[in-house]
């Protein structure tokens, strides 16, 4: 009912809208660069320099997922400049958001950042935050938490100013009743179907209109342009399989990774925390102090320390599952709060622990003990990762240098293959709609087609197709698109300049019919003439799906009826025929009939999309203030 305004919310609103939503998913994929590191900038908003790797690792991505969606009909030459302004653009806009939040004294808490990342079911088991979890993620990611949890802070602080305009948006009863009104409409109309088939003329395609047509319309009757590669493909997945390194050497990597296979002591622990304000002065860290001591009484006389919990903690992300944190091991927590931890014994609860949050009581609720695997029991998995490790080893060596060649050699991957003991492999002819195998891959005939390859003659960039799977390519043959010649084609003409003619007299028909019936012809008398009849179906919704949309939206596109009369007019069909259309009565939605909770649901939506304009908004007047220097070739 609300495609429109679903199609409302995109570009950064929709990113700071969702954004917080996909952080987690962003783990699995995404690799941000952190610091400047003196690199190229990509544009300066009010002096803040927005580093081109950024740009480069956003727009690469951005474009991997167009084409994994548009496959080969993602044409670079069209796409690539509009992705890069659009890229371009979201990073301004997010550089604007965050100056703004600072400059009007947005903070974002620990203890909000913390509630975020408890939130995430990626870091839960059985619906419970792990801690262990949690830095396993991080850690297969090649992060740390203090940058993941800078970039959830920045998230929530950029988010602010959107959250609180849509915050403040409303949507009043009269609106939401004007828009039921034209949501729900339903259209009354009666409707003459003209067969195309009836205005078709042999004699329309002549040998000489053919021929003229063919000369006037080349371009629809090429051959597609087409290349063939050579390149060179290096894939982890073929390298160190055969590698045995024996029992010796994967025994003393065993020991090097005696930690992968110990279970370290585990401890399910709650806690209540009492927060700090910030900058307070000692009577009032004493004062919360006292408050965690008092709830300790509690705790000693018996109350239930989760229910405590629920009444008191100001943890939000804890205080509603009766403070549970899950099981944590050494190295997770805060060190006061771990030492803490660590030190109860089960079932026991700590005296107030001051940590950088605030004050925590403490309870141990259960203790795993931990263990090493013996090697035996783990050799097959060891062997594995011991072949892998290999495998990447020699990949993300082959790798650079295949890069660095690539780079250095660019006219010819004779040498490269030759140097680094790789096969250099030759692909058949395929269009920019792509080929079989490794070239249906959108990444490849993207890079193939690309001006540096195609036109300049280089070597390609090295193209990711898989995880640890690379390819280099160069074309070895090109063909340009070519007319067919008018023989193979002329059939094909020959129908299309009939079909045309008849669309001609098809269309004049419709309208002088139309001419018709607005001075006062008969319907019956025009059906008469035609042979055909008048088709009156139930009253059309704007989605009826069981007759031609074309004809639908010209029904929708309709003034309405004055006075008890009859609008007339015509459309061509999907189909390719055509229909004269009468319209009798329009009947609004009805806004009594929706309940209580369809018109919040509608309010909402309706709601949203207020405060994404007004977001929008926003945004253009701090553009228009700020000084921005974009450069980006091209954007």
């Amino acid at each position: 009912m609300l495609n429109f305004i679903r199609e409302k919310i995109q570009g950064w609103i929709a990113w700071v809208i969702v954004g917080l939503l996909i952080i987690p998913f962003a783990l699995w994929g995404i690799n941000e660069y952190f610091g400047t590191g003196g690199g190229l900038v990509a544009a300066t908003v009010n002096g803040t320099e927005i580093d081109q790797r950024e740009f480069q690792q956003t727009f690469y991505e951005q474009r991997s997922r167009m084409q994994e969606m548009l496959g080969g009909q993602y044409d670079s030459r069209i796409f690539d400049p509009q992705l890069r302004q659009r890229v371009i653009n979201e990073l301004v806009e997010r550089e604007l958001l965050l100056q703004n939040a600072d400059a009007m004294g947005y903070r974002v808490s620990d203890e909000n950042v913390a509630a975020m990342i408890r939130s995430f079911e990626v870091f839960q088991e059985n619906g419970v935050f792990s801690p262990e979890l949690y830095r396993q993620r991080l850690q297969a990611q090649g992060q740390t938490p203090a940058i993941f949890e800078q970039r959830i802070k920045r998230a929530l602080l950029a988010s602010q100013l959107p959250s609180g305009i849509a915050d403040t948006a409303f949507v009043t009863d009269a609106e939401l009743d004007a828009l039921i009104r034209l949501q729900g409409q339903q259209r009354e109309v009666a409707y003459l179907t003209l067969p195309i088939a009836q205005y078709e003329e042999p004699s329309d395609a002549s040998e000489a209109a053919v021929a003229s047509y063919y000369e006037t319309h080349r371009e629809r009757f090429m051959t597609p342009e087409m290349v063939s590669v050579e390149y060179v493909e290096l894939s982890a997945d073929e390298l160190g399989a055969d590698v045995d390194p024996g029992d010796e050497k994967l025994r003393e990597f065993y020991k090097a990774r005696s930690q992968q296979f110990s279970v370290p002591e585990e401890r399910k622990v709650r806690h209540i925390l009492f927060t700090i304000p910030e900058g307070a002065d000692e009577a009032e860290v004493e004062a919360v102090r006292a408050k965690a001591e008092a709830s300790l009484k509690r705790i000693r006389e018996g109350e239930s320390f989760a229910e405590l919990a629920r009444q008191v903690s100001e943890d939000p992300g804890s205080a509603e599952v009766g403070g549970d944190l899950g099981f944590i091991s050494a190295g997770v927590m805060e060190p006061d709060f771990e030492q803490a931890a660590f030190a109860l014994k089960e079932g026991e609860v700590s005296e107030p622990v001051l940590t950088s949050f605030g004050f925590h009581l403490i309870k141990v609720d259960e203790i795993r003990a931990g263990k090493v695997k013996p090697f035996e029991s783990v050799r097959d998995e060891l062997l594995k990762e011991y072949q892998r490790d290999e495998a990447e080893r020699k990949y993300f060596d082959l790798a650079d240098r295949l890069t660095n060649m690539a780079y250095e050699m660019p006219d010819s991957l004779t040498e490269v293959a030759e140097s680094l003991g790789l096969p250099l492999k030759e692909s058949p002819l395929f269009s920019r709609d792509g080929g079989k195998g490794l070239f249906a891959d959108p990444h490849l005939v993207s890079a193939a087609f690309s001006d540096e390859v195609l036109k300049q003659g280089y070597n390609s960039e090295p193209v990711e197709v898989g995880d640890r799977h690379v390819v280099v390519l160069r074309v070895k043959e090109h063909r340009e698109a070519a007319p067919l010649p008018l023989e193979e084609v002329a059939e094909i003409i020959r129908q299309q300049i009939i079909t045309e003619k008849a669309r001609e007299r098809a269309q004049q028909a419709a309208a002088g019919l139309v001419e018709r019936l607005e001075a006062g012809a008969s319907r019956e008398e025009i059906a008469k003439e035609l042979g055909a009849e008048w088709q009156t179906p139930a009253p059309l919704e704007r989605n009826t799906a069981t007759l031609d949309s074309a004809l639908v939206q010209a029904v929708f596109r309709m003034p309405r009826p004055v006075g008890g009369g009859t609008r007339y007019g015509s459309t061509g069909l999907i189909s390719g025929d055509f229909a004269v259309l009468a319209l009798s009565r329009v009947i609004d939605g009805d806004p009594a009939s929706f309940d209580q909770a369809e018109r919040e649901n509608l309010r909402q939506q309706l709601t949203n999309l207020r405060g994404t304009e007004s977001t929008q908004a926003v945004l253009e007047s701090l553009k228009a203030k700020a000084h921005i220097v974009i450069q980006i070739e091209g954007s």
